[in-house]
């Protein structure tokens, strides 16, 4: 499989939706990070999340320590 048909797999064919953030909300991601010492990639998830009023759905744990919390994959 070359990466034009992995990228058309993963987010053209799948109904995968890609959530951009403005600078003000990258700026977010700062104090994020170090209120529940997240790192960059959840940091960016977490702030999106409130954004566009999302639930996290994850299997990572760290997501645990936010007021948001998680939801599991099983759990859909």
């Amino acid at each position: 499989m070359c990466f034009k048909d992995f990228l058309s797999d993963l987010i053209e064919d799948s109904g995968v939706a890609i959530v951009r953030l403005g600078p003000s909300e990258l700026k977010e991601i700062i104090p994020i990070r170090q209120k529940y010492n997240l790192d960059f990639d959840d940091a960016y998830q977490y702030v999106a999340s409130v954004k566009y009023n999302y639930t996290l759905i994850s299997f990572d744990k760290d997501f645990d320590c936010t007021d948001k919390g998680r939801v599991t994959p099983d759990k859909i």
